[in-house]
């Protein structure tokens, strides 16, 4: 039987834990013989609440043994959560060779640990335009889910079955992940689609390729704001047409969506980073921390020194 290792932090996604465990359940009821066994560590052998508020039991804390696999889960965060320990026990994990996963925004606790070093990890859409510019961006991909060998990880939500699928598949065989999604009543992720687009509905270039590109472009520049008419020039587009086009498709004229898409970072940085709110405000784009907090109140109601929990 494959050993699966499913740690938990505080706050972790319960909706991924069951999109671990039941494509694991049904893989043993579809097979002549069970593949899979797996247990649940916390890391301190105590329960953990859920994001959700559920409070779930540990079968056990940070050990020795021997698993064919590992699935961090984690949500809010994630540094703050991960005690000194976790770093130096997913170290042995992958020495020893096991296939090595995350989900959510656990890409941040295997850079810290030094595990993506060769691969990078697919997180949380927040997560990607949070540290675009912090320097560990590079550890990150912008994708529903990746798969290797020796690494897997999910951005969360319904990308983590997918990403279980794979791990099916890699200690069994295609055909029994494609049972299990039947039994589910799930159609995969093409690969097309596995890609994602952070702040942004990946459908969009079907909808208007100038848009998407517009949108693009603001996604690339959300630390130094460019003036609109840039924008509108890149998408190749008149000013006009650009507003008429985020008016009908997005419901905000691009001046309010670009700050949104501002504020959203800001805000996925005050939850998952250790930046002062005053570096925060200059990843964002804004050149003062007046004018920071007070978009941030504005759009939140609360300011952002106050959003950090």
């Amino acid at each position: 039987m494959r050993s699966v290792a499913i740690v938990l932090l505080e706050s972790f996604p319960l909706l991924s834990l069951s999109l671990v465990t039941e494509p694991l359940r049904l893989a043993n009821r579809e097979s002549v013989a069970p593949i899979f066994l797996w247990r649940c560590l916390t890391q301190d052998g105590a329960s953990v609440r859920s994001s959700s508020g559920f409070q779930v039991a540990a079968d056990a804390a940070l050990d020795g043994g021997r698993d064919d696999a590992v699935v961090l889960l984690s949500s809010y965060r994630a540094e703050a959560v991960a005690g000194p320990g976790l770093h130096a026990w997913l170290r042995v994990r992958a020495a020893k060779g096991a296939l090595m996963g995350c989900v959510d925004t656990g890409g941040l606790i295997f850079a810290a640990a030094g595990l993506l070093t060769k691969e990078a990890a697919a997180v949380h859409h927040e997560i990607v335009a949070a540290y675009g510019e912090t320097g560990r961006g590079a550890f990150l991909i912008d994708r529903l889910f990746a798969f290797s060998p020796s690494r897997c990880s999910s951005a969360g939500g319904v990308a983590t079955l997918d990403m279980t699928l794979a791990l099916i598949a890699h200690f069994s065989s295609a055909g029994l992940a494609r049972r299990v999604a039947e039994i589910l009543n799930y159609q995969p992720l093409e690969s097309e689609r596995a890609q994602g687009r952070f702040g942004q509905d990946w459908s969009l270039p079907r909808v208007d390729r100038s848009l998407a590109r517009a949108v693009e472009v603001m996604i690339a520049t959300l630390s130094s704001p460019v003036p609109l008419e840039l924008v509108a020039r890149e998408a190749s587009l008149p000013p006009w047409r650009l507003r008429r086009l985020f008016l009908k498709h997005l419901k905000q004229p691009p001046g309010a969506y670009y700050l949104e898409m501002r504020l959203e970072k800001a805000r996925a940085l005050l939850h998952n980073a250790h930046a002062s709110v005053t570096e925060i405000a200059g990843l964002c784009g804004f050149d003062s921390l007046e004018s920071f907090s007070r978009a941030y109140k504005r759009r939140y109601g609360l300011p952002p020194s106050q959003d950090r929990d």
